[in-house]
């Protein structure tokens, strides 16, 4: 029995870490449930810290996403070694930049209440420390690793901005205000982005994809261009609902909702685009 279960967790969790074999349905569905506890918490976190979750929070909090997609890179390119290797794949490295974000998000707070920063906002310390922290991973892997493919940049840009673009007409034309809405915006570009880089690092770069519904779509139709279809059928419902059921007390907690979306949109979206850049 005991070995049984120690077979099932190295396959499905220990395995898909140390061999880097992306998602299983198994550990899919953990990870999913794992995020829901997760934002809980960082709620009552929050809220204890005093910190309201706004859109100068999240813009805040923006650059760490840029700085995980980076280190996940520096992983991809093999510069660090394990055990280290292994923090920085993917669910480990969440947890990693959490508690990084948590620690330098209170010490930027207590420093603003303290007066020791006068006249700024904790959000403005926080996000400094983000942009330079991205600064440094930037530099490390450009100077490890050559530009080989930059065409990739603009071609992820470019398609995801005209999506976004007929989406945002669309939503202007008929007043249809929750796709006009500037985080909700800010959340269908980072998924449009993620679905932009699954397509050309798949269909024309051929990569492969870790992901477990990426990975049924790419079987039965051959193509990773089935993403858009599947991340705008299942984002659009979710924003109508955020914006039609929660009441301004639950501000808040939408935010967070928010803020989650968008990491999981923009971490990979970023993590694939400049991988390929660098053909990684």
């Amino acid at each position: 029995m005991l070995e049984t279960i120690r077979q099932f967790i190295y396959t499905y969790y220990i395995h898909p870490i140390t061999h880097d074999t992306g998602y299983n349905p198994v550990n899919t569905i953990t990870w999913a449930l794992l995020l829901v506890l997760c934002l809980f918490l960082a709620l009552k976190l929050l809220k204890q810290l005093d910190i309201e979750i706004d859109k100068t929070f999240i813009a805040a909090l923006a650059p760490y996403i840029f700085v995980g997609a980076s280190l996940r890179v520096m992983e991809d390119a093999e510069l660090f070694s394990p055990p280290i290797s292994y923090t920085l794949i993917t669910p480990l490295i969440y947890f990693l930049l959490f508690f990084c974000c948590i620690a330098i998000l209170t010490i930027s707070v207590k420093l603003s209440r303290s007066n020791k920063i006068r006249n700024y906002n904790y959000n403005v310390p926080f996000a400094l420390v983000g942009v330079i922290w991205l600064f440094v991973n930037l530099t490390i892997l450009l100077r490890k690793e050559e530009i080989i493919l930059p065409w990739v940049f603009f071609a992820v840009i470019g398609i995801s901005g005209i999506i976004l673009l007929v989406i945002y007409t669309i939503g202007v034309k008929f007043g249809v205000n929750f796709l006009t809405e500037k985080l909700n915006v800010s959340v269908l570009a980072a998924h449009l982005l993620d679905a932009s880089s699954s397509y050309i690092g798949i269909d024309l770069l051929g990569y492969g994809g870790k992901h477990v519904i990426e990975g049924i779509i790419v079987k039965y139709t051959g193509s990773a261009a089935g993403m858009y279809p599947l991340k705008l059928g299942i984002l659009i419902p979710v924003l109508y609902l955020l914006d039609t059921q929660f009441d301004e007390k639950e501000r808040e907690l939408k935010n967070l909702v928010l803020l989650a979306l968008l990491v999981i949109g923009l971490a990979p979206a970023v993590r694939n685009t400049l991988r390929m850049v660098l053909g990684v």
